[in-house]
């Protein structure tokens, strides 16, 4: 009998499977879709940070040639949407922050559109304004939120071990503040929504979200339809990095302008807007102290944080928690610490995901922080921090287990490769000069969650694999594609079970009606959690294929 040896697909380099679209010009961005009788929909955002609203005339706007609809908060539900749902699509009663949405208009132009904007007229009376998560905290601040009485969106307590008795225990304790600030996406995609009704009634919203399925059930709440009559359609995403990973105003925006003409609207931000409308990511002022003795060993570490919230609760909100578990209480071994995080409203933008999840706002203090802890006792910063380092059969403070860990090996290879210790020793012999351009050398780690956090209560992915009479496999995965390159991972996973070439695979993943249920792209987590959906649905059809061709042919499936 001949074996034919299989040859892998995993492990070499292997082109993605968007590059020739995206590199010709031929890949569809929701920029570039255009549908019969598609109108172009505009929003007019406020240039007030903190007012409220006395009176709105779209008058002006409704009289303008080729203008459909023009519509403000009285015009919609007033479902509120987000973490707190605290935030209106359309604002009725007073704006918040410099972005607030305050009308919108669907015209036969963006021109037009843009036009009608400018001939709307909006009366304000002014109100004082919070721009700094300390002023919202005085007493006697102006309230943001009527219900938020104090300015405070939540607080966060966590402890282990006994922080005075690390106190004790500490030779040296050295305290800092980092103040952390704004940082806006810049997606090479920016945000754009096309929504449609047809004549039955159900809506199909073109969408850059991340999470689809997730997105589908909000959006219904919000715009009063069943989440069974609205199919979620995704085009080619230029780009998310948490950015779509939540509802914005102008989604549900567009499906009220939709609403009312009867005819699909696209709104698609320029990018000014972009920057104006975009989630941002929290801007943090951390207090750090922390204690260590003289052989080098961590004590203690106590922090306490003041995170700038903005006008609404988004996933900003969110990374605290994160920053606790991933960094505070876990990075390096740490015998007794305390966290407080306080969030407070404020009349600054609000806060979205952001690639890294509240780890860039607690890595930047502690590794910063490490560094003047290992100077406090003479030690170099790399053996400091090789000897608080992680190893296998740790167990963490909220209970996980390193049941594998690469902490040490990852820091020596690191400093190794890059002749870390050497160059510090350089750059330490130039601070003693006197020119005005001093050059260091830093080293730094991270502890980070990834490949599955279970942030809903399940992190599932479903698959459907389909084989046709050519051998040729359709992967219809829930998993779907913001750029990252799961397209592509799916397909390796696949042809390597079922020993396909990567032409022989097509993967389908961009349609709620088709797909099977996913939570979203987030975390790191699509190749572990779609791809493993993947590989099992794989394995399945092997087996079923090699049980019928062992039959057939009385040679064992073996």
């Amino acid at each position: 009998m001949t074996v034919i040896a299989k040859e892998t697909l995993i492990g070499k380099p292997f082109p993605k499977r968007d590059a020739p679209d995206k590199t010709t010009g031929r890949a569809t961005y929701l920029q570039d879709l255009v549908v019969p009788r598609m109108l172009f929909g505009k929003v007019l955002r406020t240039d007030r940070t903190h007012a409220r609203i006395l009176n709105i005339d779209t008058s002006g706007a409704a009289a303008l040639p080729g203008v459909h609809a023009v519509i403000t908060a009285q015009d919609t539900p007033l479902i509120p949407m987000g973490f707190a749902q605290d935030n209106l699509p359309l604002k009725h009663d007073k704006v918040r922050c410099i972005r607030d949405e305050i009308a919108a208009v669907a015209a036969e132009t963006e021109e037009i559109a843009a036009h009608a904007l400018s001939l709307i007229r909006v009366d304000y009376e002014d109100l004082p304004g919070l721009f700094s998560a300390e002023a919202a905290l005085q007493e006697g601040a102006p309230t943001i939120h009527a219900q938020r009485p104090g300015n405070v969106v939540d607080i966060i307590n966590y402890a282990h071990g006994d922080v005075a008795a690390g106190e004790q225990d500490s030779d040296f304790i050295v305290e800092d503040r980092f103040e952390m600030h704004f940082v806006t996406h810049c997606c090479m995609g920016a945000s754009a929504v096309l929504a449609a009704f047809d004549t039955r009634g159900n809506l199909t919203i073109h969408s850059q979200t991340q999470v689809p399925f997730l997105y589908r059930r909000e959006i219904a709440a919000i715009v009063g339809i069943d989440p069974g009559e609205i199919l979620i359609i995704q085009p080619t995403i230029g780009g998310g990095f948490g950015a779509r990973l939540d509802i914005y105003p102008f989604e549900p925006i567009a499906v009220f302008l939709a609403r009312a003409t009867r005819r699909p609207v696209k709104i698609a931000f320029v990018r000014e807007e972009e920057f104006i409308a975009s989630p941002t990511r929290q801007p943090v002022d951390v207090t750090l102290r922390s204690g260590v003795r003289k052989d080098g060993s961590l004590t203690f570490r106590d922090v306490s944080t003041l995170h700038d919230n903005g006008g609404y609760v988004s996933w900003g909100a969110r990374t605290p928690l994160v920053m606790m578990m991933m960094t505070f209480a876990s990075l390096y071994r740490l015998p007794h610490c305390r966290y407080k995080s306080t969030i407070v409203y404020t009349n600054n933008p609000y806060s979205g995901s952001f690639r890294g999840f509240g780890n860039l706002q607690a890595t930047f203090p502690v590794e910063s922080h490490m560094d003047r802890l290992a100077e406090a006792i003479g030690m170099d910063p790399l053996d400091f921090r090789l000897h608080n380092a992680h190893e296998p059969g740790d167990i963490g403070p909220q209970g996980s287990r390193f049941t594998s860990c690469g902490f040490r090996e990852c820091l020596s290879l690191a400093a190794g490769r890059s002749e870390f210790r050497a160059k510090r020793r350089a750059a330490l012999s130039a601070q003693s000069g006197t020119g005005a351009i001093k050059k260091g050398i830093g080293l730094a780690a991270t502890i980070h969650v990834g490949g599955g956090a279970k942030i809903y209560r399940s992190d599932g992915c479903g698959t459907i694999l389909k084989l046709d009479d050519f051998a040729h496999a359709t992967v219809i995965s829930g998993g779907t594609d913001i750029g990252q390159g799961l397209d592509t991972v799916l397909t390796q996973i696949v042809g390597e079970e079922l020993g396909l070439q990567p032409d022989d695979v097509t993967v389908v993943n961009n349609d709620t009606d088709v797909a099977p249920w996913d939570v979203g792209v987030h975390a790191s987590r699509s190749t572990f959690i779609a791809g493993n959906s993947a590989r099992r649905a794989a394995r399945k059809a092997r087996e079923r294929i090699l049980e019928e061709a062992a039959r057939q042919s009385n040679v064992p499936a073996e």
